[in-house]
């Protein structure tokens, strides 16, 4: 008992004195709690701020601010929003993002209008925002980006997401939980889940980084929105979070193509100013299920190539936008497990070398089930996870608007 007195005494001399302001040179320190300006003022911290400047080239005045929070005068009501450091707002011209980490500069203090994310994955990124967002600045989210491997499992059993062992998931729902290894990615399925309990619900999130949106909106029998303005009023709720989005997903015919529901969605998206950083699809062949070659390899290459011709126009359709493959087989009416794995091997060897694919995940038709009834991987299941992956992202993401600094 006596040494635990004197060590609490000791410690708690060494936080007081550590407390007062040694003196910052250069920069005014943002911390969103005292102990992480703690760790900042004794210098272990430095690799974790993000700066933001109101001269070009990361000059002086500057201020750092730490992650996690979300700097604006919008609040919600959660601590986690914080007032933009005084001086700031619509004073913002440069930045530079710690490697690790990807932020969010946004024109409104609730997250919409202009906005941009960048991701530092190689290295630090320094540089002076685009035009359209210098002294234009009422926003900002920085959090930690993780990079798993593009292959993921979509699967609503926690038990066959751990026996996948892929380093991401989803489970078209919003309140599922990471496991070690395995990040989970929310989505908000329909309208109703975009309002601001549940963007406070993510923001207080700190496993999630990625959000993903409306599943099928142009189905009937899924999320079901065919009002586009209404699609994009809600879709404006979800950048509230300062997430990294990805435009609602819809079904195979309708992702491109005059008067197709994301045509339109799109064309509304440019016209609203909304954020998309990345186009989700789905892909099961319709249309071609029951156009068949001599053997099940020539019918899985076939699949394959209408699948990269398919994939070749979406992202002609939205260029500059990576893909996210969230759902696909080589059809449901398909029951043959050679044509099934034949076409995965070609899908992802295809995938993995292709720059705008950023994460994709195989759906398992009830015909070729991807576990068994106690959840260990059936053959098929086996051979997804067997696979080899690359990484999601394969560099910086930065704007093309935006003017790279060397320091």
């Amino acid at each position: 008992m006596c040494y635990t007195k004197i060590v609490v005494i000791l410690l708690f001399a060494f936080v007081t004195s550590c407390k007062k302001n040694p003196g910052v040179s250069e920069t005014t320190k943002a911390t969103s709690n005292d102990t992480l300006g703690l760790i900042n003022e004794l210098g272990f911290g430095e690799g974790r701020m993000l700066t933001i400047s109101k001269k070009e080239n990361i000059g002086m005045p500057k201020v750092q601010l730490s992650p996690d929070s979300i700097y604006s005068s919008y609040s919600l009501e959660d601590p986690l929003f914080t007032p933009m450091p005084a001086g700031y707002e619509d004073q913002v011209i440069s930045f530079r993002l710690p490697k690790g980490y990807m932020a969010v500069f946004a024109e409104n203090s609730d997250g919409t209008g202009e906005s941009v994310c960048y991701v530092a994955i190689d290295s630090t990124i320094n540089a002076d925002l685009p035009a359209r967002l210098r002294n234009n600045i009422s926003y900002i989210r920085y959090i930690r980006i993780n990079n798993p491997d593009k292959k993921g499992t979509g699967s609503t059993q926690d038990a066959a997401v751990l026996a996948s062992g892929s380093q991401w998931f989803y489970g078209w729902s919003l309140n599922r939980s990471s496991f070690p290894g395995q990040q989970f990615v929310p989505m908000t399925w329909g309208k109703y889940t975009c309002n601001d309990n549940n963007v406070k619900y993510l923001v207080e999130r700190p496993d999630v980084d990625h959000l993903l949106s409306f599943n099928e909106p142009d189905n009937t029998n899924q999320s079901n929105i065919p009002n586009i303005d209404t699609a994009v009023a809600r879709y404006k709720i979800m950048q509230k979070t300062g997430l990294r989005l990805g435009a609602p997903v819809t079904t195979q015919d309708q992702a491109i193509g005059d008067g197709r529901w994301l045509t339109r969605f799109m064309a509304k998206a440019q016209q609203e100013k909304l954020r998309i950083d990345f186009i989700p699809v789905h892909w099961y062949d319709w249309g071609n299920q029951f156009n068949n070659k001599a053997t099940d390899s020539l019918t899985a290459e076939a699949i394959f190539n209408r699948f990269t011709n398919y994939m070749q126009k979406v992202h002609a359709a939205y260029p500059g936008v990576p893909i996210w493959v969230t759902e696909f087989n080589a059809n449901v009416n398909r029951s043959s497990a050679v044509i099934h794995e034949y076409f995965m091997k070609l899908a992802t060897d295809w995938m993995n070398s292709t720059p705008y694919v950023e994460r994709y995940a195989y759906f398992f038709p009830k015909t070729l089930p991807d576990v068994n009834s106690d959840f260990t991987l059936t053959e098929a299941g086996e051979y997804w996870k067997s696979l080899i992956s690359t990484k999601s992202f394969n560099g910086n993401i930065v704007s093309n608007d935006t003017i790279l600094n060397v320091n």
